[in-house]
C-alpha cells in the first residue's frame, strides 16, 4: 500500500509545481517576445529590400534623365548654330534688298 505523503512534502511539491509554472510562463512570454523580434525584423529586412530597389530604380531614372538632358543640350547647341546660321543669311538678304532698293543694282540695267 502507498504511505500517505507527509505535509511537509506536500508543500515542497507544491512550490516546486509553483516554481515550474512561472518558469513555463517566463519561457513563454520569452519566446513570444523572440517571435514578436523576429517578426519586426522580418518586415524591417523586406522594407529595406524595396528601400533598396526604390533606391535602384531612382538611381536608373535620374541616369536616364541625365541621358536626355544631354541630348536636350546637343539639340539646343544645334537649334542655337541654325538660327544663327538663318539669322545671317537674313541679314544678307535684307541688305541686299536695301542695296537693291538704293539704286545699286539700277546701274546694270542702265548699262543694258
Amino acid at each position: 500500500m502507498s504511505q500517505p505523503v507527509p505535509a511537509e512534502d506536500d508543500d515542497v511539491l507544491t512550490a516546486a509545481s509553483a516554481r515550474l509554472e512561472r518558469a513555463a510562463a517566463a519561457v513563454s512570454a520569452r519566446m513570444d517576445d523572440l517571435v514578436r523580434r523576429a517578426l519586426a525584423a522580418q518586415e524591417a529586412a523586406h522594407a529595406a529590400r524595396h528601400s533598396d530597389d526604390d533606391r535602384a530604380r531612382l538611381a536608373q531614372a535620374l541616369d536616364e534623365a541625365r541621358g536626355r538632358e544631354a541630348e536636350l543640350v546637343d539639340a539646343a547647341r544645334d537649334a542655337g548654330q541654325a538660327l544663327d546660321e538663318a539669322m545671317i543669311e537674313l541679314t544678307a538678304l535684307l541688305a541686299g534688298a536695301v542695296d537693291s532698293e538704293n539704286g545699286e543694282d539700277d546701274g546694270a540695267e542702265d548699262q543694258a
